[in-house]
């Protein structure tokens, strides 16, 4: 399975303003360059987090691929599934009607079981037959772990005082707040 983001979320977790503040950083004394840099960081310790932990922050949509009918979804926390698509024996894509499954949406990862008495319907035997299209992320950021937003600060922090390529030793301390506020989402397949 693989997925990619095929809308992004509307706004970023953390405001310019915070990062400036973070960074003991005033507004009105920073090159317009220095801005845009502060919100290039922003979107990439996002992203970042985001990989890291397999969690959506903010509401987004995510388009994931199969080669069967799904078990679990990759990315959490799902907020909804739009859609479950999958190439049938002639070839044609099929959207499979949502009251044929179920999604469990309090587990992480999300899981997903064929409702009952439900069949799944016979697929094209080849790689990436079948997709989901769902929805993830927090309401919004006030609804975000305080380990997110602190991991964020860290990352951007770094990045920001450090502009060359470096060797690190990990775990840094972003990955130590994520992975010890039970944020990262572990997969066992």
């Amino acid at each position: 399975m693989a997925w990619k983001v095929t809308t992004d979320p509307a706004s970023e977790p953390l405001t310019t303003a915070e990062v400036l503040n973070y960074l003991k950083l005033e507004s009105s004394s920073l090159p317009a360059a220095e801005t845009t840099l502060i919100e290039t960081l922003i979107k990439a310790a996002r992203q970042w987090v985001e990989r890291h932990c397999n969690i959506g922050l903010l509401p987004q949509t995510i388009t994931e691929v199969f080669d069967g009918f799904p078990e679990e979804l990759s990315v959490s926390p799902v907020r909804s599934v739009t859609a479950i698509s999958y190439k049938d024996l002639d070839g044609a894509v099929q959207t499979w009607t949502a009251s044929n499954y179920v999604v469990d949406t309090y587990e992480q990862p999300a899981r997903i079981r064929r409702a009952y008495g439900v069949v799944n319907p016979s697929l094209r035997d080849e790689i990436n037959n079948v997709s989901a299209v769902y929805v993830i992320g927090y309401d919004d950021a006030d609804a975000l772990p305080a380990q997110v937003k602190q991991a964020m600060l860290l990352t951007i922090a770094d990045a920001y005082e450090n502009r060359e390529n470096y060797v690190k030793q990990l775990p840094t301390a972003a990955e130590y707040i994520l992975e010890s506020g039970g944020i990262r989402i572990w997969r066992f397949r």
